[in-house]
C-alpha cells in the first residue's frame, strides 16, 4: 500500500471516527446518560477502520451510475455496523437503527465535504488556467 493512500486511511479513520463519537455522544446526552464507554471507543475506532479500508477498496470499482456505488458504500458499512454490533453487544443498550443513523449520517456529511473540496480545487484550478492562458496572450503579442 502507498505511503499516501495509508496517511489517507489514518486521516479518514480518525476524522470519521470523531465525528461518529460526536454524534454518539449527541445522542447519548439526548437520551440523558452521561457517558461513554472506553471499550465502545475503541469498538467503534476498530469498526472505522473496516469501514475506512473497505471504502478504499470500493472505491477502486466503478460503475455506471454513481448511485449504485453510494449504494454498495452504505450496504457495506451497514454490514460492517451490524456484525460489530452483534459481536461488541451494542444492541443490549441501543436500537440497530442508532448506529446505522449515526454512520449514515457521517457518511453523507464526508461525501458533502468532499463535494466542497472538489468544488473549491476546480475553481482554483479555472482560475490559474485563465492566468495561464492570460499569460500565453502576452507574451504572444
Amino acid at each position: 500500500m502507498k505511503s499516501d493512500n495509508l496517511k489517507k486511511i489514518v486521516l479518514y479513520v480518525f476524522t470519521s471516527t470523531g465525528a461518529v463519537l460526536f454524534l454518539l455522544a449527541a445522542f447519548i446526552m439526548f437520551k440523558g446518560n452521561k457517558s461513554i464507554n472506553a471499550n465502545t471507543v475503541m469498538e467503534i475506532i476498530g469498526a472505522n477502520i473496516v469501514i475506512t479500508i473497505g471504502l478504499f477498496l470500493t472505491q477502486k470499482i466503478e460503475l455506471r451510475f454513481a448511485i449504485l456505488e453510494y449504494l454498495i458504500d452504505i450496504i457495506f458499512m451497514a454490514a460492517v455496523i451490524v456484525v460489530s454490533g452483534i459481536l461488541f453487544s451494542w444492541y443490549s443498550q441501543i436500537s440497530v437503527w442508532v448506529p446505522l443513523i449515526i454512520v449514515v449520517m457521517t457518511y453523507i456529511l464526508f461525501n458533502l465535504l468532499d463535494i466542497v473540496r472538489v468544488h473549491k480545487d476546480i475553481k482554483d484550478i479555472n482560475k490559474l488556467l485563465k492566468k495561464l492562458g492570460e499569460k500565453e496572450t502576452n507574451t504572444a503579442s
